[in-house]
């Protein structure tokens, strides 16, 4: 079962912490006659949206907040769920009504008499005519004087009293009334209801819901429109009641926290519409804390001048220095916040419960710090993308008490094992269609999206609606996890896949039997070859180049980046030697036996052995070998800021070769006579003499 991680990063305690301090109700100093300290009731607080990607946590944080929240009126409901059994906005409210009338022992019984005696009314009431007077006489009442209302109430206790044929659906509802207030029935009308409460067949929640949407025929569309609308209404107005009167306010330090998952769904746009409306009309502020989570974009944004989707890369909300969570308000009533992924340290804190939980029984991994070199290659490999996190974790706990460390992690991520198109499958978009997930196969070869979307020879027949899909995709930077590192490719673009997103599907790439394909290039070497082309033809030779290392064809790379040596500034060779190492290394066979990093990289040199090669060629062709072997280091960021976010730890977990590396650069320093080579070139063997962990 694998375990959640909620809870245990800073990222979900900040948010934890925003949601604390807008439950909290703040007293105002005065005194009331027999109030103690009054307490402010404050501005309207807008709801609140997580947005993230599949995977990034939304629903675990939810279910950590409600557990958090338990002894406060709380509420969590999946509106995607809901919507599958064919839930409309007027049963999510009622379920959402029936979870907050729960009793706490340390909270006063919220009681809504207004909507509970309506939604009886609309669900005894078999005559449509009669359930719609109902509806519009309370939706006056609430509009109205007081007198008004009382006397709705009153009317309505009535009916529901004498409801005949529904007495099961009644008594389901009975416990959201007050106990024992006056005002909204008869002493009389009220003890009918306590004895059908007693008497009548107890039925759950979800049976009066289901009866309830059953009140409403496929014609009476209008109808259902105008009670949800009156029910939202009444709601808001029991709950701004509760807190109005002399114990309420005395009594009541929190507000009410909604919890509301997948409000991007059909029925979850739908009530999240309602609420932020009836929320704007209202005069008066409610104590709702409203927390919705989204892995795309509710319908509430279609006005907003995102025109339906931010530009890629461009989350609302942000993550100050401090981690404090700070939405950002994208339209009325509605701010946003990004979930972001995990820091390594956050990480790191995650590895260390795996190897407490692999026991004393399992080898420790071969460096000083176990638990700083399992968080920085877990890092590596995911980018702190939770879900991919949880699941890489989870499983390096499968293997044998005898397997290392670095060999857990190469299996859990073979080409050819299950994890892979698993976590796949987890992140990409739930309605992907299989041709999709084909073209991003072929597409993750790229740099970035856009290099892919323009190789012609990339894409051979495929069709309109496939590219269009694919399109769509690479616009939506919820669909492609786009992170921000902070700097841009030589060109400009910023259209990269998340980190961990390129790494399965390079993996799925190279475990693809082109013989499976229907059309189109497909398999490592077919697709690498399409690009160098496609590069070559667009008098890009840093690009063919790349592409060329993933091929395997180490000379030809070595070789354009030792004729740019010399003819650009040191810093931008260093820059180009960084695009050129991050060339995806491609993963051994399933029948291939693991080969050490020194034995892998004297056997792609091993050309060097033959012929007469120029001196500083040869130094350049070790450099760039080991290093594209070896995982990234510290970044410098006038060096390795290169809008390239690719990282691939595997092919050395230990580092093993970063001695080679520092010495091919201090090899290349002694050669130069510039003063500004050599400092450059000093600088980044020095990147390589400590361990990236």
């Amino acid at each position: 079962m694998r375990r959640e991680w909620a809870g245990e990063s800073e990222r979900d305690r900040a948010v934890e912490a925003y949601v604390e301090a807008r439950l909290r109700r703040e007293s105002d100093g005065g005194r009331g006659p027999g109030l103690g300290r009054a307490r402010a009731p404050g501005p309207q607080l807008d709801a609140t949206l997580l947005l993230g990607p599949r995977g990034s946590g939304k629903t675990t944080l939810l279910r950590h907040l409600e557990r958090w929240a338990e002894r406060a009126p709380v509420a969590r409901l999946d509106l995607a769920d809901l919507g599958q059994k064919g839930g409309k906005p007027i049963d999510a409210l009622t379920g959402l009504v029936f979870r907050l009338n729960a009793r706490k022992a340390d909270f006063p019984k919220l009681d809504f008499p207004s909507f509970g005696l309506l939604v009886m009314a609309v669900a005894a009431e078999v005559d449509g005519i009669d359930r719609d007077t109902a509806v519009r006489d309370m939706a006056d009442a609430l509009a109205g004087p007081e007198s008004r209302r009382l006397e709705v109430l009153g009317r309505l206790a009535d009916a529901v009293a004498t409801a005949v044929g529904a007495p099961g659906l009644v008594g389901a509802a009975l416990p959201l009334l007050p106990d024992w207030q006056r005002g909204w029935g008869r002493l009389r009308t009220r003890r009918r209801l306590r004895r059908i409460r007693r008497t009548a067949p107890q039925q759950s929640h979800d049976t009066f819901l289901l009866e309830l949407n059953q009140r409403y025929g496929a014609g009476e569309d209008e109808e259902r429109k105008r009670a949800e609308a009156v029910l939202f209404a009444a709601f808001l107005d029991d709950l701004r009641r509760a807190y109005r009167t002399r114990g309420g306010d005395r009594r009541r330090t929190s507000r009410c926290l909604v919890l509301l998952d997948n409000v991007d769904s059909t029925l979850g746009s739908d009530f999240l519409e309602h609420l932020l409306e009836v929320r704007r009309e209202a005069d008066d502020p409610d104590p709702l804390v409203v927390v919705a989570a989204a892995g795309s974009y509710p319908r509430v944004f279609e006005d907003h001048a995102w025109g339906g989707a931010p530009q890629p890369g461009a989350y609302p909300g942000r993550w100050d220095s401090g981690e404090e969570f700070r939405p950002a308000q994208v339209v009325r009533g509605l701010c946003v916040g990004q979930l972001r992924d995990l820091r390594r340290l956050e990480v790191e804190r995650q590895a260390k419960e795996v190897l407490r939980a692999a026991g004393r029984d399992v080898r420790a991994p071969r460096v000083d710090s176990g638990v700083k070199w399992l968080g920085w290659a877990a890092y590596e490999l995911t980018r702190g993308q939770p879900a991919a996190t949880a699941a890489v974790l989870e499983a390096l706990l499968g293997a044998g008490p005898t397997t290392d460390w670095d060999e857990r992690l190469r299996r859990v991520l073979d080409p050819f094992g299950e994890l892979v198109d698993g976590i796949l499958d987890r992140l990409l978009p739930i309605d992907a269609s299989r041709e999709l997930v084909r073209a991003l196969t072929r597409a993750a070869a790229s740099v970035d999206l856009a290099h892919a979307g323009v190789a012609g020879q990339l894409w051979g027949e495929a069709n309109a609606a496939v590219q269009k899909e694919f399109d769509d995709f690479c616009a939506d930077v919820l669909c492609t996890m786009h992170i921000d590192t902070g700097d841009r490719a030589a060109d400009g673009r910023t259209e990269t896949l998340h980190p961990v997103l390129r790494l399965l599907l390079l993996r799925k790439l190279a475990a693809l039997d082109p013989a499976r394909g229907a059309s189109g290039p497909d398999g490592w070497d077919a697709t690498h070859a399409a690009l160098r082309t496609q590069a070559q033809e667009a008098g890009k030779p840093g690009l063919a180049a790349y592409h060329a290392l993933a091929l395997g064809d180490l000379p030809a790379a070595a070789g354009y980046l030792n004729e740019r040596f010399g003819l650009i500034a040191a810093e931008d060779w260093c820059a180009e030697l960084c695009r050129l190492r991050r060339a995806p290394l491609r993963p051994l066979g399933p029948d291939a036996p693991h080969r050490p990093p020194w034995e892998r990289y004297e056997a792609v040199v091993d050309f060097l052995n033959e012929g007469e090669i120029e001196s500083r060629l040869r130094t350049v062709t070790r450099l760039l070998a080991a290093s594209w072997i070896s995982p990234e280091p510290r970044p410098a960021p006038a060096t390795d800021r290169v809008g390239d976010p690719y990282r691939d730890p595997l092919g050395d977990l230990y580092a093993e070769l970063y001695g080679e590396i520092a010495a091919r650069f201090r090899t290349l320093a002694a050669h130069t006579e510039s003063v500004s080579w050599d400092r450059t070139l000093l600088a980044k063997a020095a990147q390589y003499e400590g361990k990236p962990w």
